[in-house]
């Protein structure tokens, strides 16, 4: 039998060992908070490697942007073509036949530029803007660009934040290292071809929460936004993640907050909202996604709910993921499937249309029922960007599911 005195001693040790995990917990989120919210060197290499849209057979243009305080990142540029490069081609090529593809497109697209035809297509189409999540670069983040870019005809803005990828500084949220930095959202205003198109957001976790922060700036301007597993603030984030932090702390401890409170009011009632959330999303619980639907629709605001059995990283893998974007960006995106203007008679157009799954939306569960994946999302490593990716094969796997359901 344990003394008193024993037992006192034990809760003394324990009460301790409890304080000193908090206060190290706390000391860690206080001091190294942006090295854990923004992983930059993660996955290894992804500062120096960042992949290339042509890779994938897509033209582009590789863009500099200097911010106001002379930091310098990078971007990525794919106008919408006629004749982009499909993915049965694709997958019908080997490396070899692909590398040389690929440099006779280059060129074929520099002439596309000169041509009128050419560019007044590209201003027709609306122009996604891709944010990443708080890993990797906007390399990693080429397959889904050519998902918007091939399939749905759309001219393409990506970016890597400041810190990420090739570019420079440092990312924080707030001051003259922000994570997006304003000169970014005026470079595709001011673009000959993206600033006259319809500005759709669309971004992953940390991605989303750019997207809102976007689309609260520049209200008048965006289109239409897309948000994936994405939380509603950082203080509601890291008690779930970092449960032996005190919630009370939390005000005092975090410079980082990306609050949904402090966004979404500001984006008009009138712009079309899209929200497609991972049900086995163990890093970004769903209930996050929610508490920002139930902010939009407090504020009136237009919104369309989707929940797919998906992961935090893998939700784009999900069959109807791209039928559900697809049919969004049909309705919603008034630009999207304007006519094209009449091609050259030895050149008729070909325009990849997105797959068009059956979608069935549960009313009562503001759910959506599409089947569970088989795997995980693919490698991010150079050599798979050298042949068809993982996002591609299950992509047509799920578009000629939809087909057989029509």
């Amino acid at each position: 039998m344990i003394s008193s005195s024993t037992a006192l001693m034990i809760a003394k040790y324990a009460f301790g060992a409890t304080i000193t995990a908090t206060t190290l917990a706390a000391g860690g989120l206080w001091f190294f908070q942006r090295h854990l919210i923004y992983p930059a060197y993660v996955p290894d290499g992804s500062r120096k490697h960042v992949p290339k849209p042509i890779e994938l057979g897509m033209p582009y243009e590789d863009v500099t942007i200097t911010c106001r305080d002379g930091t310098k990142i990078k971007g990525y540029v794919i106008p919408a073509r006629l004749k982009p490069i499909t993915t049965d081609e694709m997958r019908t090529m080997n490396t070899a036949e692909r590398k040389d593809r690929v440099g006779k497109e280059m060129e074929r697209w520099a002439e596309e530029m000169g041509d009128e035809k050419s560019i007044e297509y590209a201003k027709s189409r609306p122009t996604v803007v891709i944010f990443h999540a708080n890993a990797g670069n906007m390399g990693h983040r080429v397959p889904l660009a050519r998902k918007f870019s091939v399939d749905f005809g759309c001219n393409i803005f990506m970016l890597s934040y400041r810190g990420y990828g090739l570019s420079e500084g440092k990312p924080s949220e707030h001051g003259e290292c922000t994570v997006l930095d304003p000169t970014a959202m005026q470079y595709i205003l001011a673009h000959p071809i993206l600033g006259e198109t319809k500005i759709v957001l669309y971004g992953q976790s940390l991605g989303g929460a750019a997207c809102l922060y976007a689309g609260s700036r520049y209200p008048d301007q965006i289109t239409g936004i897309i948000v994936e597993n994405t939380f509603f603030s950082l203080s509601t984030l890291i008690p779930l993640v970092l449960p032996q932090i005190p919630k009370f702390l939390l005000p005092i401890l975090l410079t980082e907050h990306w609050d949904a409170q402090h966004t979404i009011p500001l984006i008009p009632s009138t712009t079309p909202f899209l929200m497609i959330s991972g049900k086995q999303d163990d890093l970004v619980k769903p209930s996050q996604m929610i508490s920002i639907r139930h902010l939009r629709e407090q504020n009136g605001g237009r919104v369309q709910w989707f929940s797919l059995d998906g992961g935090h990283n893998d939700t784009c893998l999900q069959p109807g993921y791209w039928g559900i974007i697809g049919d969004w960006l049909k309705i919603e995106i008034e630009a999207l499937y304007r006519p094209p203007p009449p091609p050259p008679p030895s050149e008729p157009s070909s325009v990849g249309e997105g797959s068009k799954g059956s979608v069935e939306q549960d009313e009562k569960n503001d759910s959506t029922e599409t089947g569970s994946t088989t795997g995980s999302s693919s490698g991010n490593g150079e050599e798979d960007y050298h042949k068809i990716t993982r996002e591609e094969a299950m992509e047509v796997e799920a578009a000629e599911e939809g087909k057989k359901d029509v």
